[in-house]
């Protein structure tokens, strides 16, 4: 395509919509403004710290604009005098009204990290990890007005190494989108791809991670206490209480038979082998409260943890 394509971001902040801003930024198309989350004031002195894409995009001498909702008459005014051809969203965190979904010639693009239908909402990341799935990827929707059912313009795949936790997936799932973004939106506005309606039945739907939705109970299998912890690390941290100390867990595995256990939630041997309902998870690397993250090993040199300890979700 040899047309150069007018592009605004819209984005929440955080370093992982960091790679789609700069393939944008670096393409031979004009990304000519970017809308980012009004920041939150923070710490004592109350004041309002800028997110990292703001700080990026000013470093790069775009025209950034930030917002917590679109009630001002006059962004949107703004963006339709911009002359869209695509507004580009990923992770923004509001639902754009039918105002601003109108004004690019083309559309708006979502970056959805899951293969649509599945896990439309808030969380697809951390319910793919929830739920020890070995596959998954990301999706490329014109957005309507409805939760993530858009059209579909493209859709890739990758497997989950049993390694992976919510940080890592994320950032191989977001580098994979960008390095096919501008490709793809260049072809859709080529007409080379064809949008494809999603199949509705299939859906299924993941909320908004709460506070308590972190705690680990052991009241299950070790396979599912691994997919918390895996599906909340590095951040917020799936959290249990050990000796009445809440800590995090941050790494693990599965250790030991998978035979049910009559006692669950108990530490079973001098280095953090602990027991659930079905197996047996070893704890590998935690995070005390107000304390570095550190490597069981390192943890239990300064801090006795006796066989038998109660590990649950309550203090």
């Amino acid at each position: 395509m040899n047309k150069v394509l007018s592009l605004a971001y819209f984005a929440g902040g955080s370093k992982f919509t960091l790679e789609p801003f700069k393939v944008l930024k670096d393409s031979k198309h004009k990304l000519q403004i970017v809308y980012t989350k009004e920041p939150k004031r923070a710490g004592r002195g109350k004041k309002k710290n800028q997110n990292i894409l703001f700080k990026e995009v000013i470093k790069n001498n775009i025209r950034i604009k930030t917002l917590n909702d679109f009630t001002n008459i006059g962004n949107i005014k703004a963006l339709k005098d911009l002359n869209l051809d695509f507004i580009i969203v990923f992770s923004f965190g509001l639902i754009l009204p039918k105002e601003i979904l109108k004004i690019p010639k083309y559309g708006c693009i979502n970056i959805h990290t899951s293969l649509l239908p599945k896990w439309r909402g808030a969380s697809p990341v951390q319910h793919t990890l929830l739920n020890n799935e070995k596959e998954t990827g990301y999706t490329l929707i014109i957005m309507n007005e409805e939760l993530d059912e858009g059209n579909i313009i493209y859709k890739q795949r990758m497997e989950i190494d049993d390694k992976y936790n919510y940080g890592t997936l994320l950032d191989k799932l977001v580098n994979l989108a960008s390095i096919n973004l501008v490709k793809n939106i260049e072809s859709f506005a080529n007409n080379i791809i064809k949008p494809e309606a999603q199949n509705h039945s299939e859906a299924s739907y993941c909320y908004r991670i709460k506070k308590e939705d972190t705690y680990i109970n052991f009241n299950c299998s070790a396979s599912e206490v691994l997919g918390k912890i895996r599906a909340f690390s590095p951040t917020p941290g799936a959290k249990c209480y050990l000796k009445g100390e809440l800590i995090k867990i941050l790494d693990a595995k599965i250790d030991g038979e998978k035979k049910e256990n009559k006692k669950f939630g108990y530490v079973t041997d001098k280095n953090l082998l602990i027991s659930c309902k079905y197996g047996f998870i070893r704890f590998i690397k935690v995070q005390r409260a107000g304390r570095k993250a550190m490597y069981a090993k390192e943890l239990l040199n300064g801090w006795d943890v006796e066989e038998g300890s109660i590990v649950n979700e309550e203090k």
